[in-house]
């Protein structure tokens, strides 16, 4: 008799624990609906994100963005990285894949500071998912130095770890347009002004320095920063420190890019160097009215500039980006 008694108890206890965690799980799922359909990102302090986001049960993906939006945390690149999660969570919020599985979160460091601690976080903007039934791993953390944190790079990696397609839509922007239409109106007048001497178009100075001009813009990074939406630089939240170069190979800031265009002649020369020696060995043997030991000496030092230039240019490669593994003569 006492064992059934026991057994029953057993029994009755464990329907009631089942029953109580999932009425825990049906509030928390409701509770972040309702956020949810109010703001597209959940503002998180620390009693939230321990209730909803460390504590089982949780049968649900939350992806959070902790970040130090303060003024007097001196982070510019959290408020950048902060309005492409913006675009990130308004698209999903707003598109058919919206479903009580996943959540958008965030937590600011003035708000949760214990939050970092127990993540052993000391920079920020971090993305993290965190898993349904499970604590994140190395794969739940987003490499923001080797993708960046531009919105499509952030739905890329939602979709890989969450299994959710997200179509990003961007507000608007005219200031493209409008630019294309000044230049063009601005082309058009010139032309209009010289309508009688157009002889300047067929300048081959003007056209190659136009062309000279459009390769040093597109090798100094701009184009690159335009496609990844690069911050123009990094400050530490914790230390204040002012970073102007990403510590990746794989990443850079715009000021990185102003810097590089300013010894960008330096690398000209070293490549106009390769260039030259390659000319020479070219044109030796066409040289007409020159003796055999001329087009000797040409050829030798056409040789002698490829391999010095072009050796010196892999050394600059290995001083910048640590493991490189390539090199001829100078180390």
């Amino acid at each position: 008799m006492k064992q059934f008694i026991w057994f029953l108890f057993i029994c009755i206890y464990t329907i009631s624990n089942v029953l109580t965690k999932e009425d825990i799980l049906s509030e928390k799922i409701q509770q972040l609906t309702d956020w949810s359909l109010k703001k597209p990102i959940i503002r998180l302090n620390n009693e939230r994100f321990k209730h909803y986001v460390k504590t089982s049960p949780r049968n649900y993906s939350m992806i959070i963005m902790l970040t130090a939006l303060s003024p007097q945390r001196q982070c510019s690149i959290c408020k950048q990285a902060h309005d492409e999660f913006q675009i990130v969570a308004q698209s999903y919020r707003y598109s058919s894949a919206f479903t009580n599985k996943v959540f958008f979160g965030m937590v600011d460091f003035d708000d949760g500071s214990d939050v970092f601690q127990y993540l052993k976080l000391n920079s920020a903007p971090v993305f993290i998912h965190f898993p349904p039934r499970m604590k994140p791993k190395k794969s739940d953390f987003m490499d923001i130095s080797r993708w960046g944190f531009s919105a499509e790079q952030l739905a890329k990696w939602i979709h890989d770890r969450a299994d959710v397609q997200i179509h990003i839509f961007r507000p608007p922007n005219y200031s493209g347009f409008l630019l294309i239409v000044l230049l063009v109106t601005m082309i058009g007048g010139l032309l209009y002004i010289k309508r009688n001497s157009l002889e300047f178009l067929y300048n081959q100075v003007v056209w190659g320095m136009f062309v000279v001009l459009a390769i040093l813009i597109c090798i100094s990074g701009q184009i690159w920063n335009s496609i990844r939406g690069s911050p123009f630089l990094h400050r530490n939240p914790q230390t204040g420190q002012i970073g102007l170069f990403s510590g990746s190979s794989g990443y850079q800031f715009i000021a990185e890019t102003y810097v590089d265009f300013i010894f960008l002649n330096y690398f000209f020369f070293l490549h106009f160097g390769v260039c030259a020696g390659m000319i020479l060995l070219n044109e030796a043997p066409k040289l007409t009215g020159q003796t055999g030991k001329r087009k000797a000496m040409m050829a030798v030092l056409g040789i002698l500039m490829v391999v010095f230039f072009f050796s010196f240019l892999l050394s600059v490669f290995r001083a910048k980006y640590q493991g490189y593994p390539y090199s001829f003569l100078i180390k």
